[in-house]
C-alpha cells in the first residue's frame, strides 16, 4: 500500500513563500499609487510666464511646451526676442515691450519669485513652473 500523505512544507518554505507574496503586493501597491510626481504628458510641459510692464501692468501666460529651456519655449511663443551674444540670448523685448537702454532697462528673469541664476537659453522649464520678466531700471 501506498503512502497518499503529502508532506507538511518546510518552515523555510512558508518563509520564502509570505516573503514572496509581500514583494508582489508590494509591487502592485507601488504601481497604483497614482500620482507619480510629475504632470508631464506625452513630453508636453505646463508652465505659466507672468510679465510685470514698464508702466507696472502684468499680463499672465499660460504655456503648453515639450521644449526642454525656457528660451526656446518663449520664443516659440514669440514672447522674447534679444540680441545672441557668447552667454546666450540677452533678451530685448517681452510681450511687444522693448528695453530702452538710454533709461539702463532690462528684463528680469525670475522663477517662483526666486532670482534665476541663468540665462533664459539654459534655464530648464519644470512642468509646473511659474517664470516672471520683471522690466527692470538701472544697472
Amino acid at each position: 500500500m501506498r503512502n497518499t500523505r503529502t508532506a507538511a512544507p518546510s518552515a523555510q518554505s512558508r518563509v520564502l513563500a509570505l516573503l514572496l507574496a509581500i514583494v508582489l503586493a508590494a509591487g502592485l501597491l507601488a504601481g497604483c499609487g497614482g500620482d507619480s510626481g510629475s504632470k508631464t504628458v506625452g513630453g508636453v510641459k505646463h508652465i505659466t510666464l507672468t510679465v510685470v510692464h514698464g508702466d507696472g501692468t502684468s499680463k499672465d501666460f499660460s504655456i503648453e511646451t515639450s521644449q526642454e529651456m525656457l528660451g526656446a519655449a518663449l520664443a516659440d511663443e514669440k514672447l522674447i526676442e534679444g540680441d545672441d551674444s557668447e552667454y546666450g540670448l540677452f533678451v530685448t523685448t517681452v510681450d511687444g515691450e522693448s528695453v530702452d537702454s538710454a533709461q539702463q532697462q532690462w528684463w528680469c528673469l525670475t522663477a517662483g519669485g526666486e532670482t534665476v541664476t541663468t540665462g533664459v537659453d539654459s534655464t530648464p522649464i519644470e512642468d509646473g513652473g511659474k517664470y516672471e520678466f520683471t522690466l527692470t531700471t538701472g544697472y
